[in-house]
């Protein structure tokens, strides 16, 4: 019964993105990446194979965010807004149940964007004769678990702020985290006990989506796969991570008035 529940209401999410056209946007942006691809065979990139697939690393890593934030941050807001939430209130599913339906069609929508991005980034790649490595699936996999952990970031921030901040505060975060994560390094070296403690629990609470950017092994020729624990460790972080965020967002939203 749940996952028939959980199945409409991401199917919901599936079809309300491609009426916004977002997909056609994907679509349109990886056609771009195809021409510029063509456009580089042409006049040769011989030497910037390096520079080709950090491109490639880059364009998937931005815009396959950009794609989950704005996804997971509008959800919530734009079904009170539209008052579309009211006849699913009405039916016999729990406002928790909501909440994971919501999140679960929130990752289905990225990871179509993300897997779209990827294919055309491929075949552009291909056209520029670039060789694979079996590293690059690894690379999507981590990406793909990652983007779970920032489509749930965004559905907390979407409780408990309006979806044009939940959107800022979510690219703060996901883009900023490593840079406040080596600062907070740099203090807790000259930081006292009672310090270091709290710059520890700073440091566990910011979404560490950077751990699953694989990319480094995928742009330099010669890594070899990932080890299986690593993957899993991978997991069970996104695991926790965002079932703690959709925990915070049921204790918001069951007390929201709607």
């Amino acid at each position: 019964m749940k996952f028939r529940v959980y199945k409409a209401l991401a199917r919901g999410v599936v079809l309300e993105s491609i009426r916004r056209k977002d997909l056609w946007v994907v679509a349109i942006l990886g056609f771009i990446i195809v021409l510029a691809s063509g456009a580089l065979g042409f006049f040769g990139i011989s030497g910037l194979e390096i520079f080709a697939k950090d491109l490639a690393a880059t364009v998937l890593g931005a815009f396959s965010t950009i794609i989950a934030v704005l996804t997971s941050t509008r959800m919530m807001p734009d079904e009170i807004k539209q008052r579309t939430l009211y006849p699913l209130l009405s039916r016999p599913i729990s406002r928790f149940d909501l909440l994971v339906g919501k999140l679960a069609g929130s990752v289905i929508v990225t990871w179509i964007s993300f897997l779209i991005l990827s294919a055309l980034v491929g075949f552009a790649l291909l056209v520029l004769r670039m060789e694979f490595q079996p590293i690059m699936l690894q690379y999507l996999l981590a990406k793909m678990m990652g983007l779970v952990i920032v489509c749930g970031v965004g559905l907390f921030l979407s409780c408990i702020m309006t979806p044009a901040a939940a959107a800022t505060m979510s690219f703060v975060l996901l883009f900023g985290t490593s840079m406040i994560v080596r600062g907070l390094s740099m203090a807790i070296a000259s930081a006292g006990a009672e310090t270091q403690v709290l710059f520890k629990v700073i440091n566990a609470i910011l979404p560490q989506t950077k751990l699953f950017d694989l990319s480094g092994r995928v742009i330099y020729p010669n890594w070899s796969a990932v080890e299986l624990w690593v993957m899993l460790t991978l997991a069970a972080y996104m695991v926790c991570y965002t079932s703690s965020m959709l925990f915070l967002s049921w204790l918001k939203f069951r007390k929201q008035a709607v």
